[in-house]
């Protein structure tokens, strides 16, 4: 724990912001400029695996290049003291994880999931996945005079660090993280935009309902509720919800990437239609898949869900 005053990697350490499962983070001084950042210290057990600090330093410099409003911006990496380190963009806020969920008006739920939808799709478009949308990785800026709320996605690339050190089903993998894991991450399958749709699907849930949609205090059961079972509808855990939502919601955690939204735009389009539809909202177009060969498995999309 590094304490105010402290200097760490040249920065003078400010106070605490926050602790998770991958490290620390600081508010500090930059040493040149004097400009506050957002200064994550990495476990130290990442430190120890060469591939994973090369891994490490791949993800923050693609992420540094990724220039979007919405995005935390990455300005530095290093180590130091057998800690890995980045400096980001610091964000007066809170993260959608401290909100009170059940009181938290739905629109402004949709208002957040737009803001985090659209920096996805860019990171998309530019090959970055995130791996590990949930809310405590959107932060929420304080307005300004003049301005309204903004948000922030952070922490792109971490969760490929976690993958690589520990198994998804040790005590390593935080629970937290779990409730919001789309089943391609559960069960190893190639990952692609859709799986960090999921991811934003069950965050709105969250935001909608203030539990996850697999809430259980046994890591095992959540894993099985992603793989195997539907969530209970948002409308039965927050009355007065349109059930248009309950739809919208089931789509974006479709078990099958190809039965989601092409897009986490186009899934908070619906989010946002679904909470005045009048009738069914915008689902999914169905999946085209090619024309199979005589004798040859089946499509994924096909088959049942695992």
């Amino acid at each position: 724990m590094l304490e105010q005053g402290e200097v760490f990697a040249g920065f003078t350490v400010e106070r605490l912001l926050g602790q998770g499962g991958m490290g620390s983070v600081y508010l500090a001084r930059h040493p040149r400029t004097g400009k506050r950042t957002a200064l994550k210290l990495l476990n130290r057990d990442l430190f120890t695996d060469q591939q994973v600090r090369a891994r490490f330093e791949r993800e923050a410099d693609l992420v540094a290049q990724l220039d979007h409003p919405g995005i935390i911006a990455v300005y530095d990496r290093g180590s130091e003291d057998g800690q890995l380190w980045i400096s980001m963009q610091y964000v007066d806020g809170v993260d959608a994880a401290s909100v009170n969920a059940l009181t938290l008006p739905p629109e402004r739920a949709v208002q957040i999931i737009e803001g985090v939808a659209d920096a996805l799709d860019y990171a998309h478009a530019r090959g970055v996945l995130h791996r590990d949308v949930k809310p405590a990785n959107i932060l929420l800026a304080r307005a300004s005079k003049g301005k309204g709320e903004r948000v922030f996605l952070s922490d792109f690339g971490i969760a490929r660090l976690r993958e690589d050190t520990t198994h998804l089903t040790q005590t390593g993998m935080f629970t937290a993280t779990l409730a919001y894991a789309s089943p391609e991450q559960m069960t190893g399958a190639p990952l692609g935009n859709r799986s960090d749709q999921y991811s934003l699907a069950c965050t709105l849930y969250w935001l909608l309902t203030g539990v996850g949609p697999f809430d259980a205090d046994n890591p095992a059961d959540i894993i099985h509720g992603h793989l195997n079972m539907a969530p209970v509808p948002v409308t039965h855990r927050r009355p007065g919800l349109n059930p248009a939502m309950d739809l919208v919601v089931a789509a974006g955690m479709a078990k099958l990437p190809d039965h989601r939204y092409r897009s986490c735009a186009e899934f908070a389009a619906a989010a946002r239609k679904a909470l005045t539809a009048v009738g069914p909202p915008p689902l999914p177009a169905p999946p085209v898949y090619p024309q199979q060969a005589p004798g040859a498995p089946p499509h994924p999309g096909y088959g049942p869900v695992p």
